[in-house]
Formats: C-alpha cells, structure tokens, sequence
C-alpha cells in the first residue's frame, strides 16, 4: 500500500502562472462536474461535499490523511464562492480577439475589486485551516489576529497584482511574526474563492468562447488534473487556482505545447485503469488524469486531484514535475 507522506505543513505557496493548441470550445463541461449548490446559512447543504469526500476517502484510502486536511477547507471555499455578496464587476471589456490569442481573462480586466470583503474570507478559511490542519493553528490564530487588527492589508497583496497578475502576491512579513509560506497559503485559498465567482460570472456574460491553450482561460494557470470522458475521449482539464474547466486536445502537451506521440504517453498503476498520469517526456511534465464513464455521481475535481496525490509521489520519484504547484503535490 502506497503511504501519503506527512508534507501538509511545507511549502504551501499560490502556483505561478502559465503559459499551451487546437481549437476547443469551453461549451459543454460546465454542466460535466457540477457541484451542488452550498450556503453559509443552510448546513444540510454540505451533504454534498460530504458525500464526494466520503466517497473519495472510501476509493482512495492512501489519501484518506489529506483528504480529511482539505475536507473542511475546501468545502468552506465552495460555500463562500456560491454565498457572498461581492461587488459587481464590468465584463464587457473582454475581448473575445484576444481570447481567441492566447490572453487569458485575468490579462484583460482585474478579477479583484477594492471592496471584495478579503479580510472576511480569509479569517473563515483561516478556521476552516485550523480544523483540518490543526498544527497550523498556532499559525493561522497569528494571522487572523494580524489581519484583524489591520497590520497586515490583504488588500495590499491582490492590489500588487501586475497588469495580467500572476496570482494574489506574498505578503510581506517584515517585522510581523508571521511565515511567509503559511500566510501565501492562505492568499490562495482567498484568491480562490474570489476567483471562482468571478469566472463563474465572467463565462456567463461571454457565453461560448474559443480557448486554444493549455493554460487557464480565467487566470493562466497550468492544470492540475484533468479528465477524459470515455464516450468520445475527450479530455478537460481543470484549474485548482480558480476552478475553471476548459476542454484541449489529447495529442499536444498543455504545459509544452508540442505534438509528439512519441514523447507523450500515459503512466498507469496496475489495478487502477480509471486514473492515469499524462507525462510528457519534452518538458518533463506530468498531469494526472481521471477516466469518466459516467455522469451519475457529483465530482468535485479538486478533491479528485488530492485523491490521486499517490501518482504525484511515483512520477516525482520518477523525475517528472507537476505542471502546476499546489498545497497538496509539492512532496518531499
């Protein structure tokens, strides 16, 4: 039995931003991986999430330890992403040319907004990090404290965002007492949830558009798992940075984007013919992948990709890199 080795509390850091072809449309996957609909205010709502991480840890009990660390993170996300009320942001600037070329949404217009209640986020996630990863607690009690008392502006950081920002920058810890690490890590669980919503609304005010690359068209993000349906063989792939799925060819590396069967194949375990990993032997670069056979059960692809953290130790042992970094794969 492969073990999950104890690296919860290392180098938990916002993944850095991308760069990927054939023609492919984002219409279609929106409804494949639909998640149930969760608020604050109705607890009966978390069923669902309990249901996908029950489930999970059922079919995937090496990764039993950090499922139950993200459960409550992760499902504190999907119930501030479908709750809060945030600001409404103008869409019409996106340009569908440019989309079209490669310049991913977050390049073209900001996602954040100055009155996006940041500090209210990251003090329940913080909570939420406290009860799966209690040995943060020491941690993230220092930094809601912080953010609290308003010595540390989590405004300041998403504000620092380059034109086409490369996700929400780490905050400086100066002369607070605070580690820069843990506190980037909970940056990014903020961010996401902001991200999720405004992705969410940015493809309902465009509709259908062409994506061509390997790369977020939210925020241009690498993928950090992806799918492949079984009736047609097409393959989605999906942003933990932000939540977006996006459909791209099989035959083109998303993090390269060569084309070469020959340098591309699949790694598989034996007895587990529903996951893979795609690697690529040109960049070096492995995407594990999901086969679906079926729609009847809820997925939720970022508990998927922690599920499958036992390919990211056999492709890391064998040389190979994610194509993105996240809290969950960077092993030691």
């Amino acid at each position: 039995m492969i073990r999950v080795r104890r690296f919860l509390l290392k180098a938990m850091i916002l993944p850095a931003a991308g760069n990927g072809r054939d023609r492919q449309s984002t219409e279609g996957y929106h409804n494949l991986c639909k998640r149930k609909v969760f608020t604050m205010s109705d607890n009966t709502e978390t069923s669902g999430m309990d249901q996908i991480f029950d489930r999970a840890m059922e079919q995937n009990p090496h990764s039993a330890e950090l499922l139950k660390a993200f459960r409550p993170v992760m499902t504190r996300q999907r119930q501030l992403a479908e709750s809060l009320t945030l600001p409404a942001l103008d869409y019409s600037a996106i340009d569908r040319d440019r989309l079209r070329a490669g310049v991913p949404i977050l390049r073209q217009i900001p996602l954040f907004s100055p009155e996006d209640p940041l500090e209210k986020i990251a003090l329940s996630l913080a909570e939420a990090v406290r009860e799966g990863m209690p040995k943060l607690t020491e941690e993230m009690d220092r930094l809601s404290a912080l953010i609290s008392g308003g010595k540390l502006r989590l405004k300041d950081s998403l504000e620092a965002l380059p034109a086409g920002g490369d996700g929400a920058t780490q905050p400086r810890a100066n002369d607070l007492a605070f580690s820069p690490s843990n506190a980037s890590f909970l940056w990014s669980l903020t961010a996401r949830v902001l991200l999720e919503r405004r992705g969410r609304e940015a493809a309902q005010a465009l509709g259908p558009f062409d994506w061509e690359k390997g790369y977020c068209p939210v925020c241009g993000e690498f993928p950090s798992i992806a799918l492949i349906e079984e009736e047609g063989g097409k393959r989605f792939l999906h942003c933990s940075s932000c939540g977006q799925d996006w459909r791209f060819t099989r035959v083109v590396c998303p993090y390269c984007e060569k084309e070469s069967s020959k340098e591309m194949d699949y790694f598989y375990v034996e007895g587990k013919t529903q996951e893979s990993a795609f690697v690529c032997g040109r960049c070096k670069k492995y995407l594990v992948t999901l086969y679906r056979a079926g729609r009847l059960l809820a997925r939720d692809m970022d508990v998927s990709a922690v599920s499958l953290v036992h390919l990211d130790m056999i492709m890391q042992d064998k040389g190979y890199e994610p194509m993105v970094a996240c809290a969950w794969n960077v092993l030691g």
